[in-house]
């Protein structure tokens, strides 16, 4: 199978989910705010919200971003992404 086939996979859209999460923690919180830091802050709000980090990855990804997702996709990251992050990010993400 190609990686093209291999794309839309489930755990692909979370690794880049997260490489795009990581770097908008990043430069929201400045820089001097690492890498590994931004990642243990999506660590930490996955655990405590008992959200998948995949699913909290893209949804803040998607917040970032404008992207207004289907009402069921992936509501409940959506909203922790929002409640978290929602402040640190320009525009509208309500």
């Amino acid at each position: 199978m190609t990686i093209e086939a291999h794309r839309d996979t489930r755990a692909t859209r979370h690794l880049s989910a997260l490489d795009a999460a990581v770097q908008i923690l990043t430069t929201a919180r400045g820089s001097s705010y690492s890498a590994d830091q931004a990642f243990d802050e999506l660590l930490d709000s996955s655990m405590r919200h008992q959200v998948d980090v995949g699913d909290l990855a893209e949804a803040l990804a998607d917040l970032a971003d404008g992207v207004h997702p289907d009402a069921d996709d992936h509501r409940r990251a959506r909203d922790v992404a929002t409640r978290e992050w929602g402040a640190l990010l320009p525009g509208d993400t309500g």
